[in-house]
């Protein structure tokens, strides 16, 4: 049951991730390896490419393919909050499109439109050739091909990932508690992972649950120690694909555990 629940929500977290959830850079590692791109904003093209806007004049358009390294991070839900709880990594070629292959693609809807909008303002855009994954989250580190984060739908969508995170913090702090506690405890299904030392940009909420993220599988939450924070999974009945899928969920961890 443990490696079910760890494998879907590793899967779930690299999906969202390749399709534009986190933030992501690049690095020409061969060209210049200490210089990290930050980009924009990235996704996958109407074919499943890999896409991503970086901004104006990142790279030199003469030179169009790049061996880069990708690194997409996945922060915590809660705003108070900077700390990483995913990131994923592979090794890919990038190669930049000229204006007029950017124009027709985006004439004919085939960038995600996260992409899209810096293209129309003069970003510069990439598409990127990659095979392998790896993952870094609550369950270690995880390798995975691309062609398994693709096809599965993804929720949430980051345009909803805000009220997800609102729907959750209607629970209350109280009933949240009590949903960790008894997944603590053993009389709820759930993970419980391993503490990690409690790094300095958490000593706001040290003390405190917090929401690390919300997902088609369940939700994530941080219990900060003084000196170890370690992470709660909370997995729904069953697989959440919409806002009203959420709002059951929701409804029935709003009941105790039997």
């Amino acid at each position: 049951m443990v490696d079910r629940l760890r494998e879907a929500t590793t899967r779930s977290t690299a999906a969202r991730l390749v399709h534009g959830a986190g933030r992501a850079t690049v690095v020409a590692y061969r060209d210049d390896p200490d210089r990290s791109l930050h980009v924009l904003a990235h996704g996958l093209t109407a074919a499943d490419v890999p896409v991503v806007a970086l901004p104006a004049d990142s790279l030199d358009p003469s030179r169009s393919c790049r061996e880069v390294r990708l690194r997409i991070d996945r922060h915590g839900a809660d705003p108070r909050t900077r700390v990483s709880v995913a990131s994923l990594h592979a090794l890919a070629h990038l190669r930049i499109m000229d204006e007029g292959e950017t124009r027709a693609m985006s004439s004919l809807g085939l960038l995600p439109p996260e992409v899209d909008w810096p293209a129309t303002s003069g970003a510069q855009v990439a598409l990127l050739c990659l095979d392998r994954l790896l993952l870094h989250d609550q369950a270690g580190v995880t390798p995975m091909a691309f062609a398994e984060v693709v096809d599965p739908p993804c929720f949430p969508a980051r345009a909803q990932e805000w009220l997800c995170r609102d729907a959750v913090e209607e629970l209350g702090a109280g009933r949240i508690g009590q949903i960790l506690d008894e997944v603590v405890c053993g009389s709820r299904e759930g993970l419980v992972g391993p503490g990690h030392p409690t790094p300095p940009s958490m000593s706001p909420v040290v003390g405190q649950r917090v929401l690390a993220d919300v997902d088609s599988t369940g939700c994530t939450w941080l219990e900060v120690g003084t000196a170890s924070t370690r992470t709660v999974f909370v997995p729904f009945d069953a697989s959440v694909r919409c806002l009203e899928d959420l709002q059951a969920a929701l409804g029935s961890l709003a009941q105790p555990a039997v």
